[in-house]
């Protein structure tokens, strides 16, 4: 039986979550971002199964704000070497695991797009590439 690929998103954010202590990590922007800062907004935004029976290859938007440009541009780097961490360290959850991860484009400041930046946000991006693959089944 060929088996599901995991959820990508839900284990990119596992692994941010587990690495960011005090840190909001979503997959959406919440309407009441300025609550939950600092806060790291991770999801897929293309990709595809490069092996269908086990190998999922995804690009994911990372955004990171912070009330300050100084603390959106570390969260950002930090956000950058937590999700590299969590794939090389093979990052497990209920139905599969990180596998590689590599940067496509590292981070950098957003001053367009919503939310807008202000006196109380600042934004950063960066996006990844990762693999994922289901765990093995047992007999």
């Amino acid at each position: 039986m060929i088996p599901v690929l995991p959820d990508t998103d839900a284990l990119v954010t596992s692994a941010l979550r587990a690495g960011l202590p005090g840190t909001t990590v979503r997959v959406l922007w919440p309407d009441d971002w300025s609550a939950h800062l600092p806060l790291v907004v991770a999801r897929r935004v293309a990709g595809a199964a490069t092996d269908p029976a086990g190998v999922d290859s995804a690009i994911i938007d990372v955004q990171c704000a912070a009330p300050t440009r100084r603390e959106a541009s570390l969260l950002a780097r930090t956000a950058r070497t937590v999700l590299l961490a969590a794939c090389r360290a093979q990052h497990s959850g209920p139905d599969g695991h990180l596998s590689t991860g590599a940067e496509v484009s590292g981070p950098a400041e957003l001053r367009t797009g919503a939310p807008a930046v202000g006196p109380d946000l600042s934004r950063f991006q960066a996006t990844y590439r990762v693999t994922t693959r289901p765990h093995p089944k047992t007999l």
